[in-house]
């Protein structure tokens, strides 16, 4: 009875971190399922059920409730889904209960990416986080000390290959790499027989679908890593690496979905603001309006995006009225959205990043490849099949291409 007791106590002491995969995967009332790891206390298996897979006794049934009348996982729809039931855990060491969250895979390990995963495992709400940056064959980046720093006061595990993660099922797989690389890592996952319940895809520019079960998520503002000084004790000062906002915090938009609405939740619980909104076709036109008439511009105008609104206002014009043409009948659910004052919309959030370069400014000039053909590349592709002239466009994934070269030519003679 006394072990009952503790039980029924450690159970309840963790009932509010269950909300989250209540709703995530069942959206009905939290039933748990305890994982029967403690012999001693129940070591007779006669009459046991499983619950997804997990044997539960039936003493510890009847004392959380309706276990006997509902089967846990039996109506989930595949095998991902089952996995990801809410599972307890008794420790044979000790009879303090603990909770496990969904498993997320986190795919790139630049700003984002690390922003999340970090975020994730610091919440509380999820179990195993992994972070999983560029193949060791591709080398360090000069970010990977804030990355290594993050994930160690975060306790996400970094990894650079799924060597330990073969045939691995994933609740969620966070992917945030630049969109020339979303082919390998699809090709990747494959390999590696690695599955997620839902992927979310945070990228720049528009691209064709990929991956199952998906949800498209857009981030109005960037980050970066900066360094800060925190106190610690008796007055001692304490480095930390940390990421913040580059301009204004505001929620991370995606497609009003029942897998975008997990999705939203999982992001709320680990303190980020997100939305399943309707709106979302619109929010999607209007980052890629303002990623292609600055990013690759700034490479040829080799300049922030102040210097691109003060000395090459002229040309961002010409890009956006020929956006305007192109992109209508492919996107006229977006467009139908759009609000008068969209022009202003656009050149408005541009300024908002101020001094900031765009992020394929900064790929160019670290001598990464660069995002040409989902953002202006995507759309001379979509005005070539519609037999519609856009100048500008092709001028500019041109002069990117050439310039790219030129770099890389440079580096091999030196």
């Amino acid at each position: 009875m006394y072990a009952y007791t503790l039980i029924i106590y450690s159970l309840s002491a963790v009932l509010h971190k269950c909300a989250l995969l209540q709703f995530i995967f069942y959206q009905e009332p939290l039933i748990f399922s305890p994982k029967r790891q403690v012999s001693n206390l129940f070591a007779s298996s006669k009459g046991t059920v499983m619950h997804a897979g997990v044997q539960v006794a039936p003493p510890l049934l009847s004392v959380v409730g309706r276990f006997q009348s509902r089967r846990i996982g039996r109506g989930a729809s595949s095998k991902a889904e089952r996995s990801a039931v809410v599972r307890c855990a008794i420790s044979s060491q000790s009879i303090d209960t603990k909770m496990y969250g969904p498993t997320v895979l986190v795919v790139g390990g630049g700003r984002v990416g690390t922003y999340v995963a970090c975020k994730f495992k610091s919440a509380g709400t999820t179990s195993d986080v992994v972070l999983k940056g560029s193949p060791a064959s591709r080398g360090v980046s000069d970010m990977q000390v804030f990355v290594d720093t993050m994930c160690a006061d975060a306790s996400v595990t970094f990894v650079r290959d799924y060597k330990q993660h073969v045939h691995k099922t994933f609740d969620f797989i966070f992917i945030s790499v630049k969109t020339y690389d979303l082919p390998n890592v699809k090709k990747e996952l494959d390999q590696f027989k690695i599955t997620g319940a839902i992927t979310i895809l945070v990228h720049n520019g528009i691209v064709a679908p990929l991956f199952e079960n998906s949800v498209r998520v857009v981030i109005p503002q960037s980050y970066d890593f900066v360094e800060e000084t925190i106190d610690g004790e008796v007055g001692q000062k304490i480095k930390k690496i940390n990421i913040h906002v580059k301009n204004e915090e505001k929620p991370w938009v995606m497609p009003d979905t029942s897998e975008a609405k997990k999705v939203e939740l999982l992001l709320k619980q680990s303190g980020i603001l997100g939305q399943a909104d309707p709106t979302f076709p619109y929010g999607l036109v209007r980052k890629f309006f303002i990623n292609g008439v600055a990013n690759l511009l700034s490479i040829v105008g080799d300049c922030n995006c102040d210097g691109l609104l003060l000395n090459h206002r002229e040309r961002m014009e010409l890009l956006y009225a020929e956006f305007m043409a192109v992109l209508k009948a492919p996107h006229a659910d977006a467009f139908a959205m759009l609000p008068p004052d969209f022009h202003e919309i656009v050149f408005t959030g541009l300024a908002s990043y101020g001094q900031h370069f765009p992020s394929t400014k900064m790929d160019f000039d670290a001598g990464r490849a660069l995002e040409i053909d989902s953002l202006n590349g995507y759309v001379v592709g979509q005005a070539k099949a519609q037999g519609i002239q856009c100048p500008e466009n092709e001028k500019l994934v041109e002069e990117v291409k050439l310039l790219v070269k030129e770099r890389d030519d440079a580096k091999k003679i030196a």
